[in-house]
């Protein structure tokens, strides 16, 4: 397979981006505009650890919040994500769109700004082009049981 079902990301930095648009069309009431958007979302700039084949390439990972009325499953969004080859590479090599409860919005903050050092994404129904995202994990270390997957030759 393309990923081998999982990639394992070591996390260089990140940011916490904000992104405000007044949306096409919109009306102006006095002082305020109706159509005012705004997003959240966290921008992390890693480096493929593992599979070995993939080692060293550029990943941009984007963590975009989700509210409580998504649902995933059964009558509902098959994925948690993507990984794909961008058109354009640029300065990324893959790029991965992951989506967050906005409930672990601070605790994912606070986490990436003191512990965080590895992403590991799990992905299915890959192709050339990328793959779907399962699941993910976040942690300081790698896990023994990954340690010889992480650091092979």
């Amino acid at each position: 397979m393309f990923f081998e079902g999982r990639l394992l990301i070591e996390i260089l930095d990140w940011d916490w981006k904000l992104r405000v648009a007044i949306e096409a069309g919109a009306k102006r009431r006095g002082r305020l505009s109706e159509g005012l958007t705004y997003g959240r979302y966290f921008l992390i700039r890693g480096r493929i650890r593992a599979p070995r084949e993939l080692r060293g390439k550029a990943v941009k990972v984007t963590l975009s919040p989700f509210g409580p009325k998504v649902r995933f499953g059964y009558d509902g969004l098959p994925q948690i994500g993507s990984l794909r080859i961008p058109a354009n590479r640029g300065d990324w090599d893959f790029e991965a769109m992951l989506m967050l409860p906005e409930d672990a919005i601070p605790a994912t903050a606070a986490s990436l700004a003191t512990m965080w050092k590895n992403l590991q994404i799990i992905t299915f129904n890959e192709s050339a082009a990328g793959a779907a995202v399962s699941h993910y994990f976040f942690g300081a270390h790698i896990h023994p049981n990954l340690e010889a997957w992480a650091n092979a030759e």
